[in-house]
């Protein structure tokens, strides 16, 4: 995609879909780390998933920083940021994923690397970004984890869904005010078709 198309989108929209940015090879290995690694740093267990966590001095993957700083060089609203800090996600194959919640950065870039063929039910696995952000005032752990109180006020405030349908080796950078979502994990059986998504989080320097 042109770059100033993807500048154009993001500040219109606060979200852009990048497909295919990575080497098929490249998406392969993210996918085999993720679901046979036995470092596991946090258990959500009502989403029935599980994160690998990484910061800037440990990625557990030599692949991580070059792919990182080449989406960063490449994607003019991570310009002027610098890399904070990322996970994996690893889900079971079926379970909600991750609830509505925001981030305390400024951009944050999500990967899937599950081939589509792991997929079962194509309604499911993308990511809701809604047209809401913080309210002033929220603390961290209001907007970050406090899925009754973000769950009314999206009903309240009327917010609008925005899916971005899953698709492996997509990209979505979007603002990190913006409260989203999983919308329901669904995959076929077996540890190689658990759905991986990869974030990272962009801040200002």
């Amino acid at each position: 995609m042109n770059s100033d198309i993807v500048q154009e989108t993001f500040d219109s929209d606060g979200y852009v879909i990048v497909d295919d940015f990575l080497l098929d090879d490249v998406v392969k290995e993210l996918h085999e780390f993720a679901v046979n690694c036995k470092h596991i740093n946090d258990l959500y267990p009502d989403g029935k998933y599980y994160s690998i966590n990484f910061s800037k001095d440990d990625h557990l993957l030599d692949l991580l920083p070059p792919i990182i700083e080449s989406i960063q060089q490449t994607f003019s609203p991570l310009h002027d940021l610098e890399y904070d800090r990322g996970w994996a996600f690893i889900c079971q194959n079926q379970g909600g994923g991750v609830p509505a919640h925001a981030d305390p950065a400024v951009v944050n870039v999500n990967l899937w690397v599950t081939p589509d063929e792991c997929v079962d039910d194509y309604t499911k696995n993308g990511l809701i970004v809604y047209d809401k952000t913080i309210p002033d005032g929220w603390t961290w752990e209001q907007y970050n984890s406090s899925t009754d109180l973000i769950e009314g006020y999206l009903r309240e405030s009327e917010a609008k869904e925005r899916l971005v349908p899953y698709r492996c080796n997509r990209m979505t950078l979007f603002q990190s005010n913006y409260f989203h979502r999983t919308n329901g994990v669904s995959m076929k059986p077996g540890k190689n078709n658990r759905r991986v998504n990869y974030t990272f989080m962009f801040k200002n320097k």
